[in-house]
């Protein structure tokens, strides 16, 4: 899930409320936040498509017909809306709550959104997930963060299989620093690189997001990659 609503402590760690609802063994019941009421902008929720995604988009509309995309951990399916907007004609979103699921469809009514585009929020384990198609684009924002570091390495297989040969994953790398304790758990550039190119993806750009465009006040990249044609990916069981 994305962490809006992180706020910055006196050693420049990033602390978010999705801490309020961890369990003794470290799982955050995200469905307990979504339950309680999570308002536009408040703990995770962001109230908007991050800028700089919009800005790629708007630089990069889908080409062909039927493209389609993938976001994990939606939320209220912002981003669902612009990949819509920008040409993406089956967009997903993948949610682990059923009431953030119900958030995201009754925020999507109140969208823009073509009448041509096909726009799904599921309840599904992105752990498990396994499409029979694949997707020309996927993406990740502060979705890797959110989940167990033990779990990074299954987090890139994962996006191996869903992501089509040629195809793109977007990550808005945040919250940058070396901190300890999550979610959410720190990140850099280098940490989502590592884990991305043994499983076959290619670096094609990485910036940093300007600060008058920062979605959480804070440090972000935008970091690209494009999955190689040749790679084969070994099952994330």
């Amino acid at each position: 899930m994305a962490l809006e609503g992180a706020s910055g402590t006196s050693d420049g760690a990033v602390k978010s409320n999705a801490g309020d609802f961890a369990t003794d063994d470290g799982a955050t019941e995200w469905d307990a936040m979504w339950s309680r009421g999570i308002e536009r902008g408040q703990a995770f929720d962001c109230s908007r498509t991050e800028p700089a995604f919009e800005r790629f988009l708007s630089a990069r509309a889908a080409t062909g017909r039927g493209a389609s995309a993938l976001v994990p951990g939606c939320g209220r399916g912002y981003a669902l809306a612009s990949l819509a907007r920008a040409g993406y004609e089956v967009c997903v979103g993948l949610e682990i709550s059923n009431t953030a699921r119900a958030s995201a469809l009754e925020h999507l009514k109140t969208e823009d959104v073509p009448s041509t585009a096909v726009v799904e929020v599921m309840v599904e384990d992105f752990f498990a997930f396994a499409p029979e198609e694949k997707f020309d684009l996927c993406y990740d924002c502060t979705f890797l963060c959110a989940i167990d570091p033990r779990r990074r390495e299954e987090w890139a297989r994962v996006y191996a299989n869903c992501v089509k040969p040629g195809g793109i994953l977007v990550s808005v790398v945040f919250p940058c620093g070396d901190f300890e304790g999550g979610p959410p758990y720190a990140l850099t550039p280098e940490i989502v690189r590592d884990l991305l190119a043994p499983v076959g993806f290619e670096e094609v750009s990485l910036e940093e997001t300007p600060a008058e465009l920062y979605a959480r006040g804070r440090l972000e990249y935008l970091h690209v990659f494009k999955r190689s044609a040749l790679s084969e990916v070994r099952s994330v069981a």
